[in-house]
């Protein structure tokens, strides 16, 4: 590989660090530089027309460092050492350890869930939206959500893969989709339309191209995702002429985790049909020949309003139906 072609590597992959951070390509550029021990882009590219000869584990680190899609910040607020060392943690994070605590982080349609016995925790793929933890009781001293250092590092784990798959997706849109133009234009990444000005199909909202862009699409009002965005209000006789630029909550806290109780024991919700079917099963099971089973398949279940159940076993011989008996549950 000539030292153009690794130059050239070095570029190609600092374009894909920028499309997945929603960021300017010459901020990437310089973080990769960064990277290699110099100050910005240009101190490595007059080295490298100098006595610099970049080795083939360098491009290797630098393939690394693009593939986890880490924050800006992060690289710029860490050692590089230390981003290393949490990106490979990291993607062996599926399964683990926090404290004495088990539990499993997960990808599910965009959103991260980590959890564990009694708790979860999902981070939405609308960068907006708050983290939601969801308990099976209330702060009983027992589920370790509740402890604000177990919850900090949790959360520090979904965070970070759900900043790893936000990349991914920005990676995949198109440039245009997450960096509007100088007149605030974007491209809706999954209709290709361009606007500077949207509309929330959910919400009635008027949106920003330099709303939507670092939003994921998400509307920054409701949260309805890219597929109740449009260019146009066709739902509207004017248009969205008339409709109002979407609220914005500046003083919510977006980082402030939403807590929710959830009962999710399993439960045996009854009526006619399900006492039916149970009861049925329960005859079919407990048949111990051919003729038991056929009584037990062609058997009358009736199931009042106040679910008793009367079970009728009936004989045919012939034209004529005899009823066997009769009874009540």
């Amino acid at each position: 590989m000539t030292e153009t072609t690794k130059l050239n590597s070095l570029k190609h992959l600092a374009k894909r660090y920028a499309r997945a951070n929603r960021i300017a390509q010459n901020q990437a550029l310089n973080l990769v530089a960064e990277k290699l021990g110099f100050a910005d882009w240009t101190k490595l590219v007059s080295a490298n027309k100098r006595d610099w000869i970049l080795r083939s584990e360098q491009i290797a680190s630098v393939e690394a460092f693009v593939a986890h899609a880490l924050p800006a910040v992060d690289f710029q607020a860490e050692h590089p050492d230390a981003v290393a060392r949490r990106s490979a943690y990291l993607d062996n994070a599926e399964h683990g350890m926090i404290g004495d605590h088990t539990y499993r982080l997960l990808v599910v349609l965009h959103d991260v869930i980590i959890l564990g016995d009694g708790w979860s925790i999902t981070v939405p793929e609308n960068p907006g939206a708050r983290p939601i933890v969801k308990t099976a009781t209330e702060n009983d001293g027992k589920c370790p959500v509740f402890d604000p250092k177990f919850l900090e590092t949790a959360l520090s784990l979904a965070r970070d893969r759900a900043d790893r798959v936000r990349g991914e997706i920005s990676t995949d849109w198109p440039r245009r989709s997450t960096k509007p133009d100088h007149e605030g234009v974007v491209r809706h990444p999954l209709w290709g339309d361009e606007s500077a000005v949207w509309y929330c199909l959910h919400c009635d909202g008027k949106i920003t191209g330099a709303q939507i862009a670092p939003n994921l699409w998400h509307c920054p009002g409701c949260g309805a995702s890219p597929l109740d965005i449009f260019d146009t209000a066709f739902w509207c006789e004017d248009e969205g002429n008339s409709l109002s630029p979407v609220k914005i909550d500046d003083a919510k806290d977006h980082d402030k985790p939403d807590f929710r109780v959830v009962d999710d024991r399993p439960k045996l919700e009854l009526n006619g049909e399900k006492i039916t079917l149970l009861i049925r099963c329960a005859l079919l099971d407990d048949a111990s020949n051919i003729s038991e089973r056929l009584g037990a398949l062609h058997a009358e279940i009736d199931v009042d309003e106040d679910n008793d159940v009367w079970i009728s076993l009936r004989r045919t011989c012939g034209r004529t139906t005899k009823s066997l008996f009769r009874c009540r549950l």
